[in-house]
């Protein structure tokens, strides 16, 4: 199954990169509108089998900007396939205009487990109806979703992606070709740090590849980096 996941991706969710910059927020048309929230997946069908492929996962838009993470739903969840992306978003041909600078694509059972791609541009089609959302790219693969929040609070760029922290939740992509982190879940403030509970998390190397779907990772975040427990630090990008 991920190898069908891997070629959707590679085919519809390519786009859904971070191409995380200080640019100024995406022009307000009605696709852009329509799309600013923070999201859960419901749905992920290929464009070209129309076979559809449970996954957990979020996507984010916000200010001209976007995060997504997901991993697939199946067993053993260890073996399971999982992607991420961050890259920038606005008004596009078809609704909206999307610009990976990076695509993660991670499979554990492979080698190299992980597979890294950067700037790419894709066309999307837009519908929103209340709190659901509906993606369609050009090769057909739809997505659909259900809004989780209105996406208040912050994106912060990253030295190799981006960090959100929005609606109690936050949304993790990092790394590069050697390695990379990525996961979503709600994150409580404690004091200068955070205890963020994981629903899903998945980082790789080519060589290893590692899902979790539960625990608690404690970070602390001053503004400059955001550290996890275990001491790797994530360098935010001062504003210009």
């Amino acid at each position: 199954m991920f190898r069908s996941f891997t070629r959707t991706a590679a085919i519809g969710l390519a786009a859904l990169g971070l191409a995380v910059s200080t640019a100024a927020p995406a022009e307000e048309t009605k696709a852009v509108r329509d799309a600013q929230g923070l999201w859960a997946y419901t749905l992920l069908k290929a464009g070209r089998s129309g076979q559809e492929m449970p996954l957990t996962g979020v996507i984010l838009y916000k200010d001209g900007l976007f995060l997504q993470q997901a991993i697939f739903d199946g067993e053993p969840f260890e073996a399971q396939g999982a992607m991420a992306h961050a890259g920038t978003f606005g008004p596009g041909e078809r609704g909206i205009h999307m610009v990976a600078e990076q695509t993660i694509g991670i499979d554990p059972t492979k080698q190299p487990a992980l597979n890294f791609r950067r700037d790419t541009q894709h066309e999307i089609a837009v519908t929103r109806e209340g709190d659901a959302l509906t993606l369609v790219f050009g090769s057909g693969t739809v997505q659909k979703f259900r809004q989780i929040g209105p996406a208040d609070g912050d994106i912060y760029k990253l030295e190799q992606g981006a960090l959100a922290l929005v609606d109690g939740y936050f949304v993790l992509v990092s790394g590069d070709e050697k390695g990379v982190v990525t996961g979503y879940g709600k994150a409580t403030k404690q004091g200068d740090g955070y205890a963020l509970e994981v629903i899903r998390w998945s980082e790789a190397t080519p060589a290893k590849a590692i899902n979790r779907k539960a625990g608690v990772i404690k970070a602390r975040f001053d503004g400059k980096s955001f550290t996890l427990a275990d001491g790797r630090s994530f360098k935010v990008v001062p504003k210009n």
